[in-house]
Formats: structure tokens, C-alpha cells, sequence
């Protein structure tokens, strides 16, 4: 039986490894014009390979449980996002399925006992890979420029920051503010794919800015925590 510690060494090892190859695929796409099926197909083999890697770990019951499989579904929802990359419409009601979802598999996992840490990074990375799968389907579809990748980024390079600076209190903590501003976030990125430039072009940059703030006071939370427990 693996012990909890060693199970979290072995998931952020993942999670750091994801991030890099995740930011670099982005970053290639940047540079080089390369297609989003090489972002597409990067994020298929991590997560293919952390799911496959992780039996034993599923759950606290040893399965895959009902709550990973909600999370699963939601995963395969947004790689289909880019199959009506030109119908804004059907993005629409895919994103807000997919978000309606975001809640139930915390849920389910609380219901039936089945709390993981497994199922927290596979939550919180399918998260992040809307968020960043939006916004290049935002940006592809020339809805607003460039800089409207920064919210998408903004965890793997918050992540990567973690890997190369080593502090103290490597763990990012999850607070009811961050879930309340991701959610904000994901409904105004959704609100890109409408017809009203006028209210959401604005409302991108204000969550931008605001993301761009919270990427700061993470750090900063976690250099006071440690100064704190000394």
C-alpha cells in the first residue's frame, strides 16, 4: 500500500510535468503557427498516462469511483470543444455543461466516500485545461488577441514557478474566493463566443487583470505562510 505522502510526491511530480509540457505545446503554438491538435494531443498522453498510472490511487476505495468518472466525462466534453471551433453557439451550451458538471464531482466523491487526492489534481488540471482551451478557441477564432491567453496559462506557469523555486509550502491551497473567481472567469471567457464584443471584450481584461493579481498573492500567501511557521 503507497502511504498519502508519497502519493502527493507522485502527483505533483504529474503536475508539474503536465504544466511544462502543456506550456510548452502553448508556448510552440505561439512561435510557430502549429496546429491546436498538438495541444490536444500533448494533454491526451498526460492525462491518458496519469489516469492509467494511477489504479489503487483512484480513490479511497480503490476504484475509479463515480466522481472521477464525472470528471473523466468532462475532460472528454472539452477536447470535443474543438470540433465546433467555428460554431460558437454549440460552444456555448458545451462550456456551460461542463461547468454546470464542475460541482457535481466533488459531490458525488463527498457522497460515497470516495475523496482522493487523485481526484483533486484530476479536478483541478481538467479545470485548468478548459480554461486554457477556451481561450485559444478565443483567440483561433480572432475574438480577442493574444493576450487573452494569460488567464489560460496562468496556472502552468504558476506551477512551473513552484517546480523551479522550491518554497516552503509547495502545495497550492484551494480557498472559496479562488473557486468563486474561476468560475467568473470560465462565464466571461464563455461569454466570448457571443455577439457582444462591446460587454465582453472589457470584461476579459478585468478578469485578466484580476487573474494576473491572484497569480501574486498566491505567492505571496505562500511566502508568508512559511515565515509564519517558522
Amino acid at each position: 500500500m503507497i502511504t498519502e505522502p508519497l502519493i502527493q510526491t507522485k502527483l505533483i511530480r504529474w503536475s508539474n510535468l503536465h504544466s511544462a509540457v502543456l506550456l510548452a505545446a502553448s508556448t510552440a503554438m505561439l512561435l510557430f503557427s502549429w496546429p491546436i491538435e498538438l495541444l490536444l494531443g500533448s494533454a491526451a498522453l498526460s492525462f491518458a498516462w496519469f489516469i492509467v498510472r494511477g489504479p489503487g490511487n483512484w480513490t479511497s476505495i480503490g476504484q475509479f469511483g463515480p466522481a472521477n468518472a464525472v470528471t473523466l466525462f468532462r475532460l472528454l466534453l472539452i477536447f470535443s470543444l474543438v470540433t465546433f471551433a467555428h460554431q460558437p453557439d454549440l460552444i456555448i451550451l458545451l462550456a456551460l455543461l461542463v461547468l454546470c458538471l464542475d460541482g457535481v464531482d466533488g459531490w458525488l466523491a463527498r457522497k460515497f466516500n470516495c475523496v482522493s487526492e487523485f481526484g483533486e489534481y484530476f479536478d483541478k488540471e481538467t479545470d485548468a485545461f478548459f480554461m486554457l482551451m477556451l481561450c485559444w478557441l478565443i483567440v483561433l477564432d480572432q475574438r480577442l488577441g493574444l493576450w487573452i491567453l494569460i488567464p489560460g496559462l496562468m496556472r502552468y506557469v504558476f506551477v512551473c514557478f513552484l517546480m523551479l523555486a522550491k518554497p516552503p509550502a509547495y502545495k497550492e491551497q484551494q480557498t472559496t474566493t479562488g473557486k468563486v473567481v474561476f468560475v467568473v472567469t470560465m462565464l466571461v471567457l464563455i461569454a466570448c463566443f457571443t455577439d457582444y464584443p462591446a460587454i465582453y471584450q472589457p470584461l476579459a481584461l478585468a478578469i485578466t487583470l484580476l487573474l494576473c493579481y491572484s497569480f501574486i498573492a498566491s505567492i505571496r500567501l505562500i511566502y508568508r505562510s512559511a515565515r509564519n511557521d517558522e
